[in-house]
């Protein structure tokens, strides 16, 4: 295998308390030009075959690599395949999906600036609308708007009331995100 060191090719590591799932299982997906499609897509382990055994520890060491120790402790199994461990990733960032759906609702819908900078406070709603959609509730560009301009802090808040009535919401959120987009 030409990638001895996965965290080369994905330097964010995934952890509960980071809410990075979707944005790490698409990085660990991006690569799949190294097969990881059979092996952690499909439930159809080919343990007779020794180069799939063998590139399946490859797979499953990238996996661990990139999740922290307590993930780890949590999802590995002795003699779990990739896939097995796949799957209780996912379980464990996507089961309960309807409650953990309403937490982040109430999350996003209750979110305040603070002291926050505006283009952490934008990132984070961003975040927020991600992980929302992810879940199977989109937020609409007019909701993320109008969630934005209701709890920006004293600083900010005559220009929330200037783009509440300026600009179509659309645009607004692309202006809004602009920044977010850079990092």
């Amino acid at each position: 295998m030409g990638v001895q060191n996965i965290r080369s090719l994905i330097h964010s590591v995934l952890d509960i308390a980071t809410g990075n799932y979707n944005r790490w299982r698409d990085c660990i997906l991006i690569i799949g030009k190294y097969s990881l499609e059979d092996h952690v897509l499909y439930d159809t382990p080919l343990l007779t075959f020794p180069d799939w055994v063998r590139m399946d520890c490859v797979v499953m060491s990238w996996i661990t690599g990139t999740i922290s120790t307590d993930l780890v402790e949590t999802v590995m199994e002795r003699d779990a395949t990739a896939c097995d461990v796949w799957l209780a990733l996912e379980t464990q960032f996507l089961g309960n999906r309807e409650t953990r759906a309403l937490h982040l609702d109430v999350q996003f819908r209750n979110f305040i600036q603070g002291d926050l900078s505006i283009t952490d406070y934008c990132r984070r709603f961003k975040t927020m609308a991600v992980s929302l959609a992810a879940l199977g509730e989109p937020v609409t560009d007019r909701m993320l708007v109008l969630n934005i301009i209701r709890d920006l802090n004293d600083r900010y808040s005559d220009i929330g009331r200037h783009l509440h009535h300026g600009r179509p919401f659309s645009l607004l959120k692309d202006v809004l995100f602009e920044l977010t987009s850079r990092s």
